[in-house]
C-alpha cells in the first residue's frame, strides 16, 4: 500500500479506541465491515481499500494454553489483560482465536456447553475489541484437546466420538459439526452483550482447522464444505468464511466449486518439533509459496491461519515470510501461537514455538516489522530469490546480522543491532528497536519502543531484559525457567532532533524511582515508561490518554525476582595454535560482577592458569588468551564470578574457586588447540547424530530412521543410514543433514587450505551409492557421490571433485515436499566457480532411489564412522606427494 490508502490505514490502527470500546460493550461501530471483491480482494466497505492484517494465534481459552496457565496463576483473564496489552503494543491488528469447542465445550451431538472455556473465549473477544483487533474465528480444531499432559482425561466433545477422518464422512459427526456451528455463532457474549454472528471484531470465520481432506471424493468434499457453510448463513452471519487448501492442495477444486469464499494456508518452513534450537540460515527457504498459484483459485481471498519459524529464534524470518505471503495475495497472517506473559519464562504453551514481547524480544520486534510489511507491501509483487531479495521495499534481512529492519521516513524498527541510519530521523514519529542503532545506543536485551507526541515529547517504553538459560524447544516444564527477564539498569543514549542532548526523562510507571536528565543524549536507564520532554517536565494532563490502542501509562512486564547467577560458555569447538584463543562466556547477574575470571589447564591434570574476562556489551565476557601460553593439546576450564567476598565457578555452579585448596570440581567445558593443517573431524556419529535433520517422510514420519551401530575394529561408533521402504517403494531422496559451521569457522582462513573429504564407511550391501553434499549458507551445494560395498574402507574425495548440485531444506518444511529441494543461488555454479569452503555450513548425506535397482527393508544404505576434512600440510607431513604432483 502506497499514499493516502497506506494513511487511511495506519490511521485506522493506530487511532485510539472510542470509550464505548473501552469499557467492551456498545455495538462496536469502531470497527470496519469488509467485502470480497470479484477479483477476489478483501476491501473495508468505507473506503473499499485492500485489508491487509496481521497478529498472532492466541489459544489461552482451551487445550494445552488453558492447563499451562493454570500451571502458574489462577487468574486467567489478567492474562488476557497482559497480553491483548502486548498485541496492541507490537502494532497487531488481527488474531486467530482457535477454539477446541469440539472437544471440551460440546457435548457428542454438538450442543454448546457453557463452561470456563466458553467464559474465556467471551472474555478474550471482548479485549480483543478493545484493542481494535480484528479476529479469525476458528472453532473446531480436531486435535486431541489433552495432548500432551491430560491425553488421558475424558473430554465431552463430539471429536473425542468421532475420528477426525469421519467428520467430513460421517453424517452423525457432520450434524453435530453444524449443530455446534449454529449453537455457537448464536450464544450471546455476556461481557459484550453481542451474538458471535454479529460480534463486529470478528471478521472471518475458518469453520474447521486442518480437516482430514478426501479430495479423492470431489461430490463429497463439497457437500461437507457447503454443509458448514449453509450452518453459518442460517444464523444470518455474513462474515467472510474459509476452508483449508493446505493440507492437500488437491482439495482446491472442491473448494472452488463449493459456497466458501477464501482459501487458508499455512506454513512451517523449518519443520516442526525439533526438539533444540536451530542452527544455520533459514532464509533460503522462503523465497515463495508456489502452491497458491493453483488454477482456479486465483479470485478467492487467501489468508494464512497458522504460520512460524518454528525452533528459532531469530530476528529475520517473519518479515520475510510476510514477503512470501503478500507475493501470493495473502492478506491476513498469524503466527502459532502466542505465549502468554505468565507461563513464557517457560514457554509452556507448545515446545515448538516461542514468541513473546518480554521473553524473546528479537523475534518480537520482527514479528512487529513483520506487521510493516503486511500493510506496506503490495500484494502480488515477487522479490527474486536469495539472496537478491534480502531488500524489498523498505525492509531489509539479513541471516549474518541476525537483523531485520524498517527503514522508512516516519518509521525507524529494527529487530538486532543495526548500523543503518533512517534517512530523516527529524519525520520520524515511531522507533521500535532490539539492540542499538545510529538513533539508539543500548546495551539492554529487551524490547523498546519511542512515540512522538509531539514537538520535543516522546514516550519511551523499556522492557527487561531477555536471557535465556536453557534451550526453550526442549521438553518443558513449569518447574524449569528457560528465560530470565532482568530488571537492570543499562545506560541509553538517544539521538533524536527535537529532543536535543540534554532532555528530561521523566518516569511515568516503573522504572526510575525520579527524573533524570540526560547529559550528552544519554542516562541510566530501568524497565518501564518514561515521557522525554526537551523543554523540562511535562505536565501529566497535556498528554494523551491513550498512544494507539494503549494508555499511555499502561505496561505490562513481570516485577523484579532474584536471578541467581548463571554462566554459559561459548567457545570454538577448536583453536589454532598460531592464533589467540578467544573464549566468550553468557554471565547472567541481576547487577554486574566484580570480576569474571576464566581459568584452563591441561586436561585431567596440572594448576589452572587464570585469566580475566573483560565485558564484551551486555551479558557478554570475552578473553583472549596470547597465541605462545597454550601449546597444541586439550583443555579444560572453569568460569568464576566474584562480587564482594562470594565466588561461583561454573558449569558446576560450585562456591569455590579453582585455585582453592578445597576446589572439588568434576565437570569442565573443553577446548582443543590445533595446528592449521590437522584433519579436521566434520562429523563424530555418537555426538552428532542427535543434532542431525532428517527427511520427512509424509506427515507421519517426522524423525529420522537411523541407528548408531559399532563401527569396524576400532570399535568407534557409526551411523547407519538406510534408504527406507514404505508400501514397497522408497522416497526418491532420504537425507540426513548437520550443521557444521561452527567447526569450519574454527580454522579461519587456514580452511582454505583443506584440499580432500575422507570417509570411514561401508555399504549395506554391494554397489551401494552415498552423495555427500556440502551447503554453503547462500543454498548453493556441492556433491559427490561415492559407491562402497560391504566392506569397510576410506574413502578420499578431493574437493575439486565436488560439482554443483541440488541440496536438501531441512528440517523438512510444512505442509507437502513442494519446498525440498535447494537449487544454487543466483550466479553461483558457473564456469570457474567451486565449494567456498569458509561458507560451507552443512554437510549432507543421502540416499537415492537409483534406476534399476529394486530394494527391500534395511538392504540398501551406508554405515558411516567419520567424516575429516584433509589437509595439504598434513599429506606432507606424512609424507605423501601433495596434490600437486
Amino acid at each position: 500500500m502506497r499514499g493516502a490508502s497506506l494513511v487511511l490505514l495506519l490511521c485506522s490502527i493506530l487511532a485510539p479506541a472510542s470509550a464505548t470500546a473501552q469499557r467492551g460493550g456498545g455495538n462496536g461501530s469502531g470497527f470496519r465491515s469488509a467485502y470480497v471483491d470479484d477479483r477476489g480482494v478483501i476491501r473495508w466497505k468505507d473506503s473499499g481499500e485492500e485489508v491487509a492484517l496481521f497478529g498472532a494465534n492466541y489459544t489461552l481459552p482451551s487445550a494445552s494454553d488453558y492447563r499451562a496457565a493454570g500451571y502458574v496463576t489462577r487468574d486467567r483473564k489478567k492474562l488476557i489483560d497482559q497480553d491483548m496489552a502486548h498485541f496492541a503494543r507490537m502494532g497487531w491488528n488481527g488474531l486467530r482465536l482457535a477454539l477446541w469447542g469440539d472437544w471440551e465445550n460440546s457435548d457428542r451431538e454438538g450442543n454448546l456447553i457453557e463452561n470456563d472455556h466458553l467464559d474465556l473465549m467471551d472474555y478474550l473477544i471482548a479485549r480483543a475489541r478493545e484493542r481494535g483487533i480484528y479476529i479469525l474465528f476458528s472453532p473446531i480444531q480436531t486435535y486431541n484437546a489433552g495432548w500432551p499432559d491430560s491425553l488421558q482425561k475424558s473430554m465431552p466433545g463430539f471429536s473425542r466420538h468421532f475420528p477426525k477422518s469421519e467428520l467430513g464422512r460421517s453424517e452423525a459427526a457432520i450434524a453435530a459439526q453444524v449443530n455446534y456451528i449454529k449453537q455457537l455463532l448464536n450464544h450471546v457474549n455476556p461481557y459484550t452483550g453481542t451474538a458471535l454472528k454479529d460480534e463486529p471484531s470478528i471478521l472471518f470465520i475458518e469453520m474447521i482447522n486442518e480437516p482430514a481432506h478426501h479430495s479423492d471424493d470431489l461430490e463429497g468434499s463439497i457437500k461437507y464444505i457447503n454443509a458448514l457453510v449453509d450452518a453459518v448463513r442460517s444464523t444470518g452471519c455474513d462474515k467472510i468464511l474459509f476452508h483449508n487448501v493446505s493440507q492437500d492442495f488437491r482439495i482446491a477444486e472442491a473448494i472452488r466449486r463449493s459456497k466458501v469464499q477464501g482459501i487458508s494456508f499455512g506454513w512451517y518452513p523449518t519443520g516442526l518439533n525439533s526438539g533444540r534450537e536451530l542452527e544455520g540460515n533459514y532464509l533460503r527457504t522462503v523465497d515463495d509459496y508456489p502452491p497458491m498459484r493453483i488454477p482456479g483459485l486465483e479470485n478467492r481471498p487467501r489468508i494464512v491461519y497458522e504460520f512460524d519459524s518454528a525452533d528459532l529464534l531469530t530476528g529475520y524470518m517473519y518479515p520475510a515470510m510476510v514477503r512470501a505471503f503478500r507475493s501470493v495475495g495473502a492478506q491476513f497472517a498469524a503466527m502459532f501461537a502466542y505465549d502468554m506473559l505468565a507461563t513464557a519464562p517457560y514457554n509452556l504453551g507448545w515446545q515448538t514455538h516461542y514468541l513473546s514481547l518480554v521473553y524473546t524480544p528479537r523475534k518480537a520486534v520482527s514479528a512487529v516489522i513483520a506487521a510493516e510489511a503486511m500493510r506496506r507491501l503490495p500484494r502480488l509483487r515477487s522479490y527474486g530469490p536469495y539472496p537478491r531479495n534480502t531488500r524489498f521495499g523498505d525492509f531489509r534481512v539479513s541471516y549474518e546480522e541476525n537483523l531485520s529492519e524498517l527503514v522508512a521516513s516516519d518509521v525507524f524498527m529494527h529487530a538486532g543491532t543495526t548500523r543503518t541510519a533512517p534517512p530523516h530521523p527529524e519525520r520520524l514519529r515511531r522507533i521500535v528497536g532490539y539492540g542499538s542503532s545510529p538513533v539508539v545506543r543500548y546495551e539492554g536485551e529487551g524490547a523498546y519502543f519511542l512515540d512522538r507526541i509531539r514537538e520535543g515529547v516522546w514516550r519511551l517504553e523499556v522492557y527487561p531484559d531477555a536471557v535465556p538459560v536453557n534451550d526453550p524447544f526442549e521438553l518443558q516444564s513449569p518447574d524449569k525457567v528457560v528465560t530470565r527477564a532482568i530488571h537492570r539498569a543499562w545506560p541509553m543514549r538517544i539521538d533524536l532532533p527535537d529532543l536535543g542532548p540534554a532532555f528530561l526523562a521523566q518516569p511515568v510507571t516503573a522504572g526510575n524511582p525520579r527524573a533524570v536528565r540526560a547529559e550528552g543524549g544519554q542516562f541510566t536507564v530501568l524497565p518501564g515508561v518514561y515521557v522525554l520532554s526537551a523543554r523540562g517536565p511535562v505536565d501529566r494532563k497535556t498528554l494523551p490518554a491513550y498512544v494507539g490502542r494503549l494508555r499511555f501509562d499502561e505496561y505490562h512486564a513481570p516485577p523484579p525476582e532474584p536471578v541467581p547467577v548463571h554462566v554459559e560458555a561459548g567457545a570454538a569447538p577448536e583453536f589454532l595454535d598460531e592464533r589467540p584463543v578467544e573464549i566468550g562466556a553468557r554471565v547472567v547477574t541481576a547487577a554486574p560482577p566484580e570480576a569474571v575470571i576464566l581459568s584452563i589447564r591441561p586436561l585431567g591434570a596440572g594448576r589452572f592458569r587464570a585469566f580475566p574476562m573483560r565485558p564484551a556489551g551486555g551479558y557478554d565476557y570475552r578473553v583472549s588468551i596470547p597465541a605462545d601460553s597454550l601449546g597444541e593439546g586439550f583443555y579444560e576450564y572453569v568460569i568464576t564470578v566474584t562480587r564482594g567476598d562470594s565466588a561461583v565457578t561454573f558449569p558446576e555452579r560450585l562456591p569455590v574457586r579453582p585455585w582453592d585448596w578445597n576446589f572439588y570440581g568434576r565437570r569442565f567445558w573443553k577446548a582443543a588447540v590445533v595446528r592449521a593443517g590437522r584433519p579436521l573431524r566434520l562429523f563424530r556419529p555418537a555426538e552428532d547424530v542427535p543434532r542431525m535433520a532428517f527427511t520427512r517422510i509424509g506427515d507421519a514420519i517426522r524423525r529420522g530412521i537411523y541407528r548408531i551401530v559399532p563401527g569396524p575394529a576400532s570399535g568407534e561408533p557409526a551411523f547407519h543410514l538406510e534408504l527406507p521402504v514404505f508400501g514397497g517403494r522408497s522416497p526418491e531422496d532420504y537425507t540426513a543433514s548437520l550443521v557444521i559451521k561452527e567447526r569450519i569457522a574454527a580454522r579461519q582462513d587456514a580452511i582454505s587450505r583443506a584440499k580432500r573429504l575422507k570417509l570411514s564407511m561401508r555399504g549395506l550391501g554391494a554397489r551401494q551409492v552415498l552423495h555427500v553434499t556440502l551447503v554453503e549458507r547462500d543454498g548453493t551445494s556441492w556433491s559427490a557421490a561415492i559407491q562402497a560395498d560391504s566392506s569397510w574402507a576410506e574413502h578420499s574425495i578431493p574437493l575439486s571433485d565436488f560439482r554443483v548440485s541440488r541440496g536438501v531444506k531441512l528440517p523438512s518444511g510444512f505442509p507437502g515436499t513442494w519446498n525440498y529441494w535447494i537449487e544454487p543461488a543466483e550466479g553461483r555454479g558457473g564456469s570457474g566457480d567451486a565449494v567456498r569452503l569458509e561458507n560451507v555450513e552443512r554437510i549432507q548425506f543421502s540416499l537415492r532411489r537409483e534406476e534399476g535397482v529394486e530394494v527391500s527393508p534395511g538392504t540398501y544404505g551406508v554405515e558411516i564412522e567419520s567424516v575429516t576434512l584433509m589437509f595439504e600440510e598434513e599429506r606432507t607431513a606424512l609424507g605423501l606427494p601433495s596434490s600437486r604432483e
